[in-house]
């Protein structure tokens, strides 16, 4: 099994000439070059860097907000840090300064390591918090450790069950959580997907979700940093990225739905295919069927994939686009939700009744085809969330040394043992007429050509909760009175969509920024419930 404190330098110690990160740069004149290392040269900086942190006050155990962007400074960091025994707190920038304040509360940090665009945060953030200890990690600072030499390979002695890392979630449906991973679970992690995807140490990973190219050193894989902005990554500019893949022979790829979209998109229009593409990964939010469909067509000698996990679980199940277009996929269009297909080795699901209470006992599974609440176990699930027995209560249960965590979702197992989402808990819509499910009602209004993204809320009519349609139609359709008639016609045609008998439309739904895809349904809900004009009731 891997080790995820020893990776990289095995690695380096195996295969030291081998690129294990590209980096671009564009001069003045908007020539683009990359800076390449080998997975030797990172090694020893990791070292260095480590042996710098050390004298800083980095000890084992103390914790260190992590505010540097994606791609060498991040790896390094992350990687000197694992080796101290230093616990990096990863906390998205994007999710607002009152969640950003308030995780960093939560977190009670010791240290803080930052780019030198961060230092403005850490000024800030000491009207809040105290943390006794900054580093600015910089150029300079790169190129004074590599003059001074002063570098060693540091042994940890530490335990595999000592804290890892605390990775916050996005707060999308509630607030965000730091859930604390051990070493174990790191390893268990990178294993299961080393296993399940088949990936070999001679590929080429540009990951366009920063947090998975934690893994390509610790898996020998290249490293491809991609021209975007993590922070914005609506304004990335698929012909970089498409450049990217073709130069580089890129064989592997993690991103969202909606950034897919946009590189499928100019793919189509120029006529472009990636041959060297051997997975797809498309995750972050539900992936329409037609999207899967347009990016495997795409990659002739690999394979597109939805793997379905989170913060806290990753990966619990997966399913091909081949799968889904040949077989599930009618069925999503009949609301009957979106098949996240079979299970990781290893990873064990129980649909339970849905329940906002903790779990004080195991409960047994529902029949196959009930919708319930996911349940699941895997070698590498987080174990609790930091400083917040509240939340671990709530979303945790351990039984005979396993770790049960509530998903938030909804779902159900088919006779095949195959996954289906139906949506997130905190989303469903309670009407006194039954439940509604956001996955298996928006996957009717979003077969319609002119829809771009359709999200399921409650309501208030006459003082009854009933489930509404927010519709954000496509760009350049302006005749929304025809769409209207065409939307009140579809709902007809599906049981679960029936009832809905409220439409209205919003012109860019609130989305994530980590994903940039996942639809912010309770901001929309509390907007037409102040601008309940806004919404067109049917007669």
């Amino acid at each position: 099994m891997i080790n995820v404190v020893e990776a990289l330098h095995e690695v380096a110690q195996k295969n030291p000439c081998g690129v294990g990160i590209k980096i671009p740069i564009r001069n003045a004149w908007g020539k683009l070059s990359y800076i390449e290392k080998n997975f030797l040269q990172m090694d020893e900086e990791v070292d260095l860097l480590a042996t710098y942190l050390l004298q800083q006050g980095f000890y084992r155990g103390k914790k260190a907000i992590v505010m540097l962007p994606p791609g060498e400074n991040l790896l390094r960091a992350v990687f000197a840090m694992l080796r101290l025994g230093t616990i990096p707190v990863v906390i998205d920038p994007g999710m607002g300064w009152k969640n950003f304040i308030n995780c960093v509360k939560q977190t009670k940090p010791d240290l803080f390591l930052g780019c030198a665009k961060a230092r403005l945060v850490y000024h800030v953030l000491k009207f809040y918090i105290k943390i006794p200890r900054a580093v600015f990690l910089t150029s300079r600072l790169m190129r004074s450790l590599k003059k001074l030499g002063l570098n060693c390979h540091l042994q940890s002695d530490g335990s595999v069950d000592d804290t890892a890392a605390v990775l916050f979630t996005s707060g999308s449906t509630g607030y965000p959580k730091g859930a604390a991973y051990t070493y174990r679970e790191f390893n268990e992690q990178i294993e299961a997907l080393r296993s399940t995807f088949q990936f070999s140490n001679d590929e080429v990973d540009l990951p366009l979700l920063p947090v998975f190219s934690l893994y390509n050193p610790a898996l020998g894989m290249t490293t491809i940093v991609p021209e975007m902005d993590a922070a914005h990554p609506a304004a990335l500019d698929p012909k970089k990225i498409v450049q990217a893949i073709l130069d580089h022979h890129v064989t592997n790829s993690f991103g969202s739905p909606r950034l897919w979209t946009k590189i499928a998109d100019y793919c189509e229009h120029h006529a472009i295919q990636l041959p060297s593409m051997k997975r797809i990964f498309l995750a972050g939010a539900p992936v329409h069927p037609l999207l899967l469909g347009r990016v495997q067509a795409l990659i002739p000698n690999g394979q597109a994939y939805t793997p379905y996990g989170a913060t806290e679980a990753l990966p619990i199940a997966y399913i091909s686009a081949k799968e889904v277009l040949q077989e599930t996929y009618k069925k999503t269009l009949q609301g009957q939700g979106t098949c996240v297909g079979k299970l990781i080795d290893g990873v064990k699901v129980r649909i339970i009744p849905i329940s906002m209470a903790p779990l004080v006992n195991l409960p047994e599974s529902l029949p196959c085809g009930e919708i319930g609440e996911i349940l699941i176990h895997a070698p590498y699930v987080s174990q609790s969330y930091i400083h917040n027995p509240k939340a671990t209560r709530q979303a945790k249960l351990c039984v005979t040394g396993e770790t049960w965590h509530r998903m938030g979702d909804l779902g159900y197992l088919d006779e095949k043992g195959r996954l289906w989402f139906c949506g997130r808990k905190a989303e469903r819509v309670v009407t006194q007429d039954g439940n509604f499910y956001t996955d298996c009602c928006e996957a009717v209004f979003n077969a319609h050509k002119d829809v771009a993204r359709s999200a399921l809320i409650a309501y208030n009519s006459a003082g009854k909760t009933v489930p509404a349609i927010v519709i954000e139609p496509k760009v350049g359709v302006k005749n929304k009175r025809k769409l209207l008639k065409e939307l009140r016609e579809l709902a007809k045609t599906c049981p679960v969509t029936q009832p809905i008998k409220h439409f209205c439309f919003y012109k860019h739904f609130p989305v994530d920024v980590r994903h940039n895809a996942k639809i912010h349904r309770l901001k929309l809900a509390k907007f037409f419930e102040k601008h309940s004009k806004a919404v067109v009731v049917q007669e």
